[in-house]
C-alpha cells in the first residue's frame, strides 16, 4: 500500500499518520512500513509504504479505502505480489 501525504489541504502531519496507525494496527498482526518518495500526477510527495502479507485482500482494501476517506486522497496506491515466504532456522546444522 502506498499512502502519499499530500493532501488537498495540506500534508497528512506525523501526528495524523501516527493515528492512522491504529487502523493498521487493529487491521493487522504485523506489517512494515517504510518511508519513500513518489509522484502523484506529476508532484513530488512523501509517502508511506506499508507492506503486509494476508490472505485477506478485502481488509487491505479497507484500509486504503479509510486512509483515502480520512484523507480526501484521490486514490492510495495498491500493489498485490506473491505471498511471503519465511527462512525459519533449522533445529539442526548440517
Amino acid at each position: 500500500m502506498f499512502f502519499g501525504r499530500n493532501t488537498p489541504d495540506g500534508y497528512v502531519t506525523d501526528e495524523q499518520w501516527d493515528s492512522f496507525r491504529d487502523v493498521l494496527n487493529m487491521t493487522f498482526n504485523s506489517y512494515t512500513v517504510a518511508d519513500c518518495q513518489g509522484v502523484w500526477q506529476g508532484k513530488d510527495e512523501c509517502t508511506k509504504y506499508v507492506t503486509v502479507s494476508t490472505k485477506h485482500r478485502d481488509k487491505v482494501v479497507d484500509v486504503c479505502s479509510a486512509y483515502a476517506k480520512a484523507f480526501n486522497q484521490d486514490a492510495v496506491g495498491l500493489l498485490v505480489g506473491y505471498p511471503m515466504q519465511f527462512v525459519s532456522k533449522l533445529s539442526e546444522i548440517y
